[in-house]
């Protein structure tokens, strides 16, 4: 094979590995979010799987038990938020198939007895519950219709997911494997570079998963204790709910804040909603913008202001996986202008 190879011009190697790297990406866009996003959660699962191997001895199972690890927490947090915001729902607003064709069984009067206590005009009064009415069930049928719509997508769903799972796995076992491939490719003279490129590829991960849990716990203690405070019922439920919205691309627990806040204020727990609107702004501000990017650069040398637009503007353009995505490309992109930029006046000094 290597004989046939060096009779082959390199002219026309490389533009045959162009067009095939272009026509495979052709057919992997469609999934590629899903491959780099299971190549990110690989790297934390090969973090555990090697805490589990010197008990198993073998890396498929230690890989397997890894995977099961990473996403137990996962899938319990998730599975009791969901269940319990249904069946809050469900309680005060009817059934679900009720409010996503507009019909809920909401019960108006707290809210009527709320806004007439506030001895306005009776047209003006009833315009208001009419409004607010309309808002709180266009709102529901809102959430509602997106659920079926998610339950009506569950098989394109369950092709990502799958897509994923085999990624994670793969790259989670295999990982040394695809990191000697690469090294294997990269020409002799540039691997300094490049090598100090993966270190800063290593660092940007470890400021993702810190920059996102840690500041998502943060916000949901906090954000407990706020509700327990004031007085809310569900606290836990609704810290857990603050924390996962902390993952919600610009509006982020915002709205869980602001929704309680209006309600508390229409019910006529005026102090009660302004206070927990102050005081969650300044928890999610002081959360957002000084203690995520705090920790984040803790752990690499990127600008914090590269991690926020990463975080933020890769959740807007990818979703979920933005949120590790962004960051990833903006923060490898950042560190190759840095170390390109060192090496450039190592030059010129020398």
């Amino acid at each position: 094979m290597s004989y046939h190879l060096k009779k082959i011009a390199i002219s026309t190697i490389i533009p045959l590995i162009i067009i095939l790297t272009l026509l495979s990406l052709g057919i992997l866009i469609p999934i590629l979010t899903m491959v780099i996003f299971g190549a990110i959660l690989a790297y934390y699962i090969r973090f555990i799987s090697r805490k589990i191997k010197p008990y198993v001895k073998n890396d498929t199972l230690s890989v397997f038990l890894g995977i099961i690890v990473f996403t137990i927490p996962i899938v319990l947090l998730l599975y009791f938020t969901l269940t319990q915001f249904v069946l809050i729902a469900e309680s005060s607003f009817g059934s679900l198939q009720q409010a996503a064709t507009g019909n809920s069984t909401m019960n108006m009067t707290v809210i009527n007895q709320a806004v007439n206590n506030l001895n306005l005009p009776s047209n003006l009064t009833q315009s208001i519950i009419t409004a607010v009415q309309s808002g709180i069930n266009e709102f529901i049928s809102f959430v509602a219709s997106s659920l079926v719509a998610m339950i009506s997508s569950i098989p394109s769903f369950a092709a990502q997911m799958l897509i994923l799972i085999f990624s994670v796995f793969y790259f989670a076992r295999d990982g040394d494997k695809v990191i000697k491939f690469i090294t294997d490719v990269i020409p002799v003279k540039d691997n300094d570079f490049y090598q100090e490129l993966f270190d800063s590829a290593e660092d940007v991960l470890k400021s993702i998963i810190v920059g996102n849990a840690i500041p998502a716990v943060i916000l949901g203690v906090l954000s407990g204790i706020l509700y327990y405070l004031l007085g809310y019922p569900y606290a836990l439920l609704l810290a857990i709910i603050s924390g996962i919205a902390m993952f919600i691309p610009i509006i982020g627990p915002w709205i869980v804040y602001g929704a309680i806040g209006i309600i508390s204020i229409l019910l006529g727990n005026t102090t009660q909603g302004i206070l927990v609107i102050i005081f969650g702004w300044i928890i999610e501000t002081t959360t957002d913008f000084y203690i995520r990017p705090k920790i984040a650069v803790q752990y690499s040398e990127i600008h914090p202001l590269v991690f926020l637009l990463g975080f933020i503007y890769g959740a807007v353009t990818m979703g979920i996986p933005g949120l590790f995505i962004g960051p990833l490309i903006l923060g490898i992109t950042y560190a190759a202008y840095k170390i390109y930029r060192k090496e450039k006046i190592k030059t010129k000094m020398s």
